[in-house]
């Protein structure tokens, strides 16, 4: 039922549609008459326009013609009046000059010369007064810039002043910080003198004492053992903590499995500096020192003032602070007068501390250096008098840093009045400038005006006079000419001009009559496109028409096939045709609820179309990672192989570079007959020194691995140096730099080292070797690759 009504409202469309076309065909066919008409009437407009525009071809011409001839005419009219008013302007111009000339004529005549001879004398003295007061200010300049160059260089030492009061003031900031900062890390460990080590120290024993894996138990600090004997003065305990300096915060350990686990936990703990760790077995016994002490009773000898109860930190003090070797002496006068002279020197003096501020070395190699004090107490057995010492020290800084800070004020308020007086002085310097620049542009142009004046020459004058009045004479004949030709051209230029506007007149009137024709053209086109535009647009609408039928047409043949199934369809069920006392909208409902249902279960469960598209973008995903794996896979068996082939190429390196420095460190001993070796142990990452002074071999060979503590200082030194040279060969630094390495030799070795490192230097001269000692040089050769230069010491 449904579907014929729809089929009859199709069929509707289509009977509309056909009415449609008739008025169409009307349309177009009268738009086309129009048309025609319309471009008929515009060809016969067209015809007439041409036909005027033929004949005034010719009247444009001539009147084109006759503009050209007025244009040139006119030219010549105004260059006549151009040059009749250029030779008014000349006469004019003559004519004064004329007049001029005999009114000065008139004058010197009656006055003479005087008046130049008065101009003459009044310049000559002006022009000495102003090179006198040019002179003057000249002097006065050169007083006030070298005023203002000692004002200037004052200014530049208060500020350089300035700034190292400042440094000064920074650093006492500093090391009141650093002092406060130690004192409250002292009073926050309380009684623990572990405390006055480094805030840290305490837990770190502590770690130490709770862990289980030390073989031995390390000892340290070292400080903590060690203590001043009652009565010691608080100098030589001072002289004591400088002398020890960083042995005071460093360890003891039995073997190098302790070292390493102590190192460990150093670094577990994060410390900001970690304590130097030192290796030896431990023992019961002392070292006997008496056969190295000095021997003297002028000066105190630091080890007598020291009481140590453990051994192994006896023999570390004997062995890296070597106590029993250095002297306290109260004054440099007395070091000076003692050390300077061999035959006063205390036996096995290695060096003296003197007044807690310098080292004094003894003769032969006398020498003196400033050594700043930097104890802190650490040897005080009461905790209360350290807290105490940190306090006054504390108060000392900061009543420094306030000196310090008054210093700076008076050195700015310096500072600024030397400024205001540079600013007054260039101000004062800037105006004599300006007044000596204008005197001498004064002198300058008073010269001038007196070279470029002479005494008066009337009979020049007279000849100027003549010659005016003949060129006013040429110039007023050459006027009365140009006037006549100036008003012929006029003339002419007029006449040329009204026959060129009557020719204008003309033919601006024959143009009057083609412009109702322009416009009748002008509307017959637009009547042509409005007829071409109606008439294309009746055509569209017939085509849409047509298609419309043609689609109306097919949807109808469409509908009546879809009805004639339709109702095959329902003669299967029944072959009479059956009521329904539904209405159509009530059907309609039940169909949407329906509908509605089916949508439901297709939400509940997913359809087969997106189930597929879901399987095949994991399924990629899927690829895409495996492949992803297997490349990783990939990337990373060969990162282990080239991991391997690298690991194998160092230990070469390794091995090779370690073989090279044995060999050259050998060739170096062996130039002194001694024999040694080095022992490189990479995996405990340790370098054993091992060396035999001993020159027969025989006698070596039997004692090869000696200790290197048991060496004397020379021998220790060419050792050094033996090492450092052989280092260099594998190091390849660009600069190679010795200090003092021949101190302790004695004669021979230095002699032997001296050569050894110049023939080292001079067979490679890729490298710049710079080489510092304190001894006398004198018996070493100079040569084009080896300058020698001398510092000496500065008188006071």
């Amino acid at each position: 039922r449904d579907w014929e009504g729809e089929l009859d409202e199709e069929r509707k469309k289509v009977e509309l549609e056909n009415r449609k076309l008739p008025l169409c065909e009307k349309n177009i066919e009268k738009n086309g008459v129009e048309e025609k008409n319309m471009r008929e009437r515009k060809k016969e407009v067209e015809g007439e326009i041409q036909s005027i525009a033929k004949n005034q071809e010719g009247e444009e011409s001539k009147l084109r013609e006759l503009k050209q001839e007025f244009t040139a005419k006119n030219e010549i009219a105004k260059a006549s009046r151009k040059a009749v008013n250029i030779l008014k302007r000349n006469q004019e111009t003559i004519e004064k000059e004329k007049t001029a000339l005999s009114e000065e004529i008139e004058r010197l005549r009656a006055t003479g010369t005087a008046e130049y001879e008065e101009k003459h004398r009044v310049r000559v003295e002006q022009i000495r007064k102003t090179e006198e007061m040019v002179a003057a200010l000249g002097a006065q300049s050169e007083t006030s810039s070298n005023h203002l160059n000692h004002l200037q260089a004052n200014s530049r030492e208060t500020e350089v002043r300035v700034m190292q009061l400042k440094a000064d003031k920074q650093r006492e900031r500093g090391k009141a910080m650093k002092t406060q900062q130690e004192l409250e890390a002292l009073k926050k460990g309380g009684k623990n003198k572990l405390a006055a080590f480094g805030p840290w120290m305490p837990k770190v024993v502590m770690e130490i004492n709770k862990n289980k894996k030390f073989r031995s138990p390390p000892i340290g600090p070292l400080g903590a053992h060690i203590n001043v004997k009652e009565g010691t003065s608080e100098n030589i305990a001072k002289a004591i903590e400088g002398e020890l300096g960083g042995l005071m915060h460093s360890f003891l350990v039995s073997c190098s499995q302790d070292q390493k686990e102590l190192f460990n936990l150093f670094s577990k703990l994060g410390l900001p500096q970690k304590p130097s760790i030192f290796t030896c077995p431990f023992t019961e016994s002392r070292h006997d020192i008496q056969a190295k002490r000095v021997d003297t009773d002028m000066f105190p000898v630091l080890i007598d003032y020291v009481d140590i109860e453990d051994s192994n930190v006896f023999n570390r003090v004997v062995d890296s602070g070597s106590l029993e070797r250095i002297l306290f002496i109260p004054t440099t006068g007395e070091a000076e007068s003692v050390l300077s002279k061999p035959e006063l020197i205390p036996t096995n003096t290695l060096h003296a501390t003197v007044a807690n501020s310098y080292q004094y070395y003894p003769a032969p190699n006398y020498r003196s250096y400033y050594k700043e004090d930097r104890s802190r107490g650490l040897l005080k057995a009461n905790i209360e008098e350290l807290v105490e010492q940190y306090k006054q020290q504390l108060a000392q800084e900061e009543l420094q840093e306030r000196e310090v800070e008054k210093l700076i004020k008076q050195a700015n308020e310096e500072k600024m009045n030397h400024m205001k007086q540079i600013d007054a002085e260039e101000r004062k310097l800037k105006l004599v400038r300006d007044k000596i620049r204008v005197k001498n542009n004064e002198i300058f142009n008073l010269k001038n005006e007196e070279e470029n004046e002479a005494p008066p020459d009337i009979s020049a004058l007279e000849d100027d006079l003549d010659s005016r009045k003949e060129s006013l004479d040429v110039v007023v004949t050459k006027l009365e000419e140009e006037n006549v030709k100036c008003i012929t051209n006029t003339e002419t230029a007029q006449a040329a001009k009204n026959a060129f506007n009557e020719a204008d007149q003309s033919n601006a009137a024959r143009r009057e009559g083609v412009e109702p024709l322009s416009g009748e053209l002008e509307q017959l086109e637009n009547g042509i496109k409005k007829a071409k535009r109606d008439k294309e647009h009746y055509m569209t609408k017939r085509n849409e028409y047509k298609e419309k039928i043609t689609k109306y047409e097919k949807e109808v043949e469409e509908k009546e096939e879809r009805l004639g199934e339709l109702v095959e369809k329902a003669k299967y069920w029944s072959e009479e045709r059956i009521q329904s006392r539904k209405k159509v909208d009530s059907l309609k409902r039940e169909v949407v609820k329906m509908e509605e249902s089916l949508k439901q279960q297709e939400e509940t469960q997913e359809p087969r179309e997106l189930v597929t598209q879901k399987f095949d973008s994991l399924s990629k995903v899927y690829e895409r990672a495996r492949a992803q794996v297997k490349y990783m896979d990939e990337t990373v068996t060969f990162l282990e192989s080239m991991l391997l082939q690298r690991k194998h190429g160092f230990k070469i390196i390794r091995n090779t570079t370690s073989k090279n420095i044995n060999r050259n460190f050998t060739t170096q001993l062996n130039a002194r007959k001694y024999i040694g070796k080095l022992e490189f142990d990479h995996h405990a990452h340790t370098l054993t020194i091992i060396v035999n002074p001993d020159s027969k071999a025989a006698a070596a060979a039997l004692d090869l691995k000696r200790d290197i503590r048991s060496l004397s200082g020379g021998e220790k030194s060419y050792s050094s140096v033996s090492l450092i040279l052989a280092l260099w060969n594998a190091m390849t630094p660009p600069f190679r730099v010795l200090d003092e390495f021949d101190v302790f030799m004695d004669a021979v070795n230095r002699r032997v080292s001296l050569d050894n490192i110049i023939n080292y230097a001079s067979d490679d001269r890729k490298f710049q070797f710079i080489f510092l000692t304190p001894l006398n040089t004198d018996n070493i050769g100079i040569s084009n690759d080896l300058k020698i230069i001398k510092l000496y010491k500065r008188a006071s």
